[in-house]
């Protein structure tokens, strides 16, 4: 277990729904970014560059990911996943369907950061920040690049959050409900089932008060 404790913490969010319950407890701190890893960045940079503004020991953006299929359904389903390493690779630039400038950083890792979590129930996975939901079955090429980086989950607004905080120089991790498989259903079982499963996340960081 770490030293880290949840108190010293800041949670980021996408969106208040993301962060009701906790938000709830005067003993944890939060802060909505915004949807999507540019807002997300924007909106965390203006928090830690105010100083009248608390300043946490570590930052973990909260949230739902999606899991890719090279992970099976039974590994992750009604767990919780974590990361501290975030990757942002857009598919398509995988597929080599667009072109990104070389000199451009495309992984931020935190490897002395310990999450304050233990059990069974959480499930450690690199993420794919994509800044976007992927609506497609990944292509064969693609799918080796994620599964040979160790990519287990995406989300958008984690490679934003994981750049301020390196630019800050304050470790960052993630701590996701896991609500769907990446691809053509994604989204709609995300609708149905985020909702259940931010509220099991949030009881579960509770507990460790």
């Amino acid at each position: 277990m770490s030293d880290l404790k949840i108190q010293d913490i800041l949670f980021c969010a996408a969106f208040a729904g993301e962060i009701d319950k906790l938000k709830s407890d005067p003993r944890i701190h939060t802060f909505e970014a915004g949807i999507g890893e540019l807002e997300a960045a924007i909106n965390l940079q203006k928090y830690l560059s105010d100083p009248s503004n608390w300043k946490p020991k570590a930052i973990f953006g909260i949230g739902s990911a999606g899991v890719y299929t090279w992970i099976p359904r039974k590994d992750w389903e009604g767990k919780f996943g974590i990361s501290k390493v975030f990757a942002n690779y857009q598919i398509a630039f995988l597929d080599k369907k667009i072109r990104l400038p070389e000199s451009m950083t495309f992984k931020y890792e935190f490897p002395d950061l310990k999450f304050p979590f233990d059990g069974n129930d959480f499930v450690e996975s690199a993420t794919n920040g994509t800044g976007s939901v992927t609506l497609e079955d990944l292509s064969p090429r693609a799918m080796e690049r994620i599964k040979v980086e160790g990519l287990g989950f995406e989300n958008m607004e984690a490679f934003g959050l994981a750049k301020v905080c390196n630019l800050f120089n304050i470790p960052f991790g993630t701590v996701f409900a896991l609500t769907n498989k990446v691809g053509p259903k994604g989204s709609e079982e995300w609708k149905l089932s985020w909702r259940k499963h931010s509220d099991k996340l949030q009881e579960k960081i509770l507990s460790y008060l």
